[in-house]
């Protein structure tokens, strides 16, 4: 698999200050030339338009990268408030899932003829697996959580039933009451 180069610019070899104050210039929708002319008046140093423009593309892909990724959070995290019992990974899988099913259901026919079967079932396996061992390792922390509520259940009733027999026979009528309303 082939690496990607690393990007050296101009402006990445700025002072941070400068850099900053470059970056708000784009975002602020100034001309290229005006950019470059203001890196010039600052460092003596001439970069050309097409370095700016380079950067700038750059800095937007960034930037846009960024804002998915926080709409992707926000997202995960409107569900997670939804539902209290979902946790962070849960609400991952779910996103991604919604994910990989509007990228099936928008991918054109002629697209479908090119896409290799093989890695195709090895990703959606992988997806699957990921899902299960989730699932699996939510058992295994509900039957461990479960199993120490029963043990300091049991030490808190024996204590009782040795210490306050009286506060004992009341909780224990307390508890067969409520079971036998549910």
């Amino acid at each position: 698999m082939a690496r990607k180069r690393r990007k050296h610019s101009k402006i990445d070899k700025l002072s941070p200050e400068l850099k900053a104050t470059v970056e708000d210039m784009m975002k602020a929708d100034f001309t290229y030339a005006e950019i470059a002319d203001y890196i010039k008046d600052q460092t003596d140093q001439p970069i050309s338009i097409s370095s700016v423009c380079r950067y700038a593309a750059n800095l937007n892909e960034s930037v846009e990268t960024l804002r998915m990724a926080q709409e992707n959070f926000r997202v995960i995290m409107e569900e997670i408030n939804k539902y209290p019992a979902l946790d962070t990974s849960e609400g991952i899988i779910r996103l991604l899932s919604h994910n990989v099913l509007e990228s099936i259901q928008n991918t054109p026919e002629e697209k479908w003829k090119n896409i290799d079967p093989e890695a195709l079932l090895k990703q959606a396996t992988s997806l699957v697996k990921a899902a299960a061992y989730k699932k699996n390792m939510d058992l295994k922390n509900e039957d461990i959580l479960n199993a120490g509520f029963e043990q300091v259940k049991s030490m808190v009733f024996e204590a009782m039933a040795r210490e306050r027999p009286d506060l004992y026979k009341d909780v224990a009528k307390f508890l067969e009451e409520k079971s036998s309303d549910i």
